[in-house]
């Protein structure tokens, strides 16, 4: 049942991100094309495990940044993750990097490759990973847009209930979108 709402989730998202745009006129500027300029990602998901931890996390995040030319932005966030069964949280700190392919298909809408790589507090204490592929969109000329994006999550050091001071690792597919300005 749950595979159902994420698969109609991820069809929603990129039915969206696909749908036609009403075009400004060709002497505006993309967002994308403003750089270097500040940037800011506000953002949710879903964690599903691939690992021997059964448990399921969802989350918000922010990041901020430099976008440093057309393609490459770079900044720090934070997140906040809620585990399903264990009713815990963590809060991961991270640094993001991310790369947008603007001119493969329409000026605003564009795939992009990004990694967040950092350090997990409380619940899942340890390190952080979390590649990704997905599409942003920007909304006409602006600089606000949406992305949608998979990507695989590790989190190290989850405690095993019952068994004192022994910790697994957590790994997981993840389901993200974010608003960004």
């Amino acid at each position: 049942m749950m595979k159902n709402y994420v698969k109609s989730f991820v069809l929603l998202v990129i039915a969206l991100l696909c749908s036609s745009v009403v075009f400004a006129q060709n002497d505006e500027l993309y967002g994308w094309e403003k750089a270097p300029r500040y940037r800011g990602f506000f953002g949710e998901g879903y964690l599903l495990s691939i690992s021997d931890i059964n448990d399921y996390s969802s989350f918000v995040y922010t990041s901020h940044g430099f976008q440093i030319n057309s393609v490459f932005f770079i900044g720090a966030g934070v997140a906040a993750n809620y585990w399903w069964n264990g009713k815990d949280v963590s809060v991961p700190l991270f640094v993001d990097a991310r790369a947008e392919f603007h001119h493969l298909l329409r000026k605003n809408f564009s795939p992009y490759i990004s990694n967040k790589v950092g350090y997990s507090f409380g619940y899942a204490q340890g390190p952080y990973v979390t590649p990704q592929v997905g599409c942003h969109f920007y909304f006409g000329h602006s600089k606000v847009g949406i992305s949608a994006a998979v990507g695989y999550t590790y989190q190290a050091n989850i405690p095993i209930e019952g068994l004192g001071n022994l910790t697994t690792e957590f790994s997981g597919l993840e389901i993200s979108v974010a608003v960004d300005i």
